[in-house]
């Protein structure tokens, strides 16, 4: 009896033993699950922190380039705007150089027109232009001196020359640009 009572007393201290060890164990397992979960949980605040800070130094790093590109295309816009006008400052004065250059010459044929008109007042027949009419002008003109024509034929000529240039002016006034 003693030796199952022994074995009963073992068997009872064993499985508590056994029990307590498994308890034990457990706690112990546990306690590992938890202290890896928090440093799982540690590492993935760590990386998260990482990313964040790595978008964070990106955006920033795109709103720098972002600042430095327009600080210089507004640099490159003042540049082109400073030297188109300087263009068309150069345009306006070619352009009205060609226009006064265009009026003097317009006053210029003016002037000489009207002084040749003044100079062809007098006719003087010549005696041969190769062909019969100048030798018959010149007769009519002889036969027509009696009559003193030449008094009402000079003012009649002034008056078509007058007449003319008027008419010539009116007509540059009216051309606008494009020609309608």
């Amino acid at each position: 009896m003693f030796l199952l009572e022994n074995v009963i007393v073992l068997g009872v201290l064993g499985d508590a033993f056994g029990s307590l060890f498994s308890v034990i164990w457990d706690g112990i397992v546990w306690i590992g699950e938890q202290i890896g979960a928090f440093f799982q949980w540690l590492g993935g605040l760590i990386w998260d922190a990482i990313q964040w800070l790595g978008e964070l130094l990106r955006d920033l790093f795109y709103a720098l380039m972002d600042l430095l590109l327009s600080f210089f295309e507004l640099i490159y816009a003042l540049i082109d705007s400073l030297l188109y006008f300087l263009f068309q400052i150069g345009t306006l004065a070619a352009k009205l150089f060609i226009i006064l250059f265009e009026v003097a010459k317009l006053i210029y044929s003016f002037f000489v027109g009207f002084a040749n008109t003044l100079a062809s007042l007098a006719y003087q027949p010549q005696t041969t232009g190769s062909h019969g009419y100048s030798q018959m002008i010149g007769r009519v003109f002889s036969a027509a001196e009696p009559l003193q024509l030449s008094v009402i034929a000079y003012m009649l000529l002034f008056i078509i020359w007058v007449f003319t240039a008027i008419q010539v002016i009116k007509l540059l006034s009216n051309l606008r640009v494009g020609g309608d």
